[in-house]
């Protein structure tokens, strides 16, 4: 499947599951919506080199913006609306984006416990099994599509 192809499929399942696609009772009467020049970028950050088998924090920031308040009535169905304003800069949302890896498959993502939502509910980390070279990146769904830069990360043995 095309990244393109599978990009669409995720943020629509996510965009369903979040309540962002057309009108719903929750919008109130002055719903926010993208405004002219509207943008929404994810950056990721992460360590160009890792080791196999070892835990690589992954870090991310999204931007979006700017957005409107505009009379419910105008709202077109199917347009992103939401009831409040999304923050235009958050610092770390790497547990909020979707992550992926080419070769398909080849990390494994950390999945949050208890005690390390506690402790940061913020975090995401990969590790990949083998020494080699792979592409790493992120899709968000929220507040409108947006996938990230694709980042090489070089991963040697263990020593």
């Amino acid at each position: 499947m095309r990244r393109s192809t599978l990009t669409w499929i995720l943020f629509l399942s996510a965009a369903e599951s979040l309540g962002l696609l057309g009108c719903s009772d929750e919008l109130g009467s002055h719903p926010f919506v993208p405004a002219k020049g509207y943008s929404c970028t994810v950056t990721i950050s992460l360590p160009k080199e890792g080791v196999a088998g070892e835990w690589i924090e992954l870090r991310a920031t999204r931007t979006n913006g700017p957005w409107m308040q505009v009379d419910r009535k105008t709202v077109r169905e199917g347009a992103v609306a939401l009831p409040e304003q999304p923050p235009g800069f958050e610092k770390q949302v790497a547990a909020n984006l979707t992550w992926f890896t080419e070769p398909a498959g080849v990390g494994v993502f950390n999945v949050a416990t208890i005690e390390s939502a506690v402790r940061n509910p913020y975090d995401r980390q990969v590790m990949f099994s083998k020494p080699g070279v792979y592409k790493i990146w992120g899709l968000s769904a929220y507040p409108t599509v947006s996938t990230s830069a694709v980042e090489t990360i070089t991963i040697r043995a263990t020593q």
